[in-house]
């Protein structure tokens, strides 16, 4: 394998450590950035262009799945890695859907990662064994009570849905995004709106069960 640019986003600082670590040890990787944050993620995927970017699914102002998506949609040539924890083929699915290439669980073995990684180089996909099964049955039965609320929204909404739903406020959510108070309100009323949302603590519960932030 040729010489391979990494950034990694995981908002668990030993993590980040320890797979800088096991990749750098390899003679043709090197891990150009690092961060805790989504939309530091997404940042550092458009400046620094890596060849992979390993993303962790939960991550806070931005979850992995809509930095995944956003800079697919921004046209970004990096190809997409979740390390994950949830061993749920819920999260593998949307994570693929979001435009990933692999979906690589925290307790597989190091040999796990190295596969991915060759894989997406190669423009093939990669599962971790242990989940790979559960992710073919779900999507063999996708079309079986398929909830698609959250793909009604825009991923500017997505983002600011999360945003909220970690409990900061309008001017707070202004302030990250530089937009102004009042699109807050208007994109924030317009996710009630389509979700059919009655309260901020509706907005917090819809969030959770759709994997958007962790209770």
């Amino acid at each position: 394998m040729s010489h391979v640019t990494i950034i990694l986003a995981d908002d668990h600082k030993l993590v980040r450590q320890g797979m800088r670590s096991l990749l750098t040890a390899q003679p043709d990787f090197e891990v150009i950035g690092e961060t805790n944050d989504g939309q530091e993620a997404l940042k550092l995927i458009e400046t620094l262009t890596p060849d992979i970017a390993i993303l962790d699914v939960m991550m806070p102002n931005l979850n992995g799945i809509e930095t995944a998506r956003l800079a697919i949609q921004h046209g970004t040539r990096t190809r997409i890695i979740f390390l994950s924890m949830h061993a749920n083929a819920t999260y593998a699915v949307r994570a693929l859907q979001s435009g990933a290439l692999a979906y690589v669980l925290k307790d597989s073995d190091f040999s796990e990662m190295l596969q991915a990684i060759e894989n997406v180089m190669e423009g093939r996909r990669y599962l971790s064994t242990a989940i790979a099964d559960e992710v073919f049955e779900m999507l063999l039965n996708a079309d079986k009570g398929k909830d698609d609320s959250l793909e009604i929204l825009s991923p500017r909404e997505c983002e600011i849905l999360q945003l909220i739903a970690e409990g900061n406020t309008n001017v707070v959510v202004a302030e990250k995004l530089s937009l102004s108070v009042r699109t807050i309100e208007s994109h924030r009323s317009n996710i009630m709106r389509k979700l059919r949302l009655a309260s901020h603590s509706d907005m917090v519960k819809y969030a959770i069960n759709k994997g958007l932030i962790t209770p």
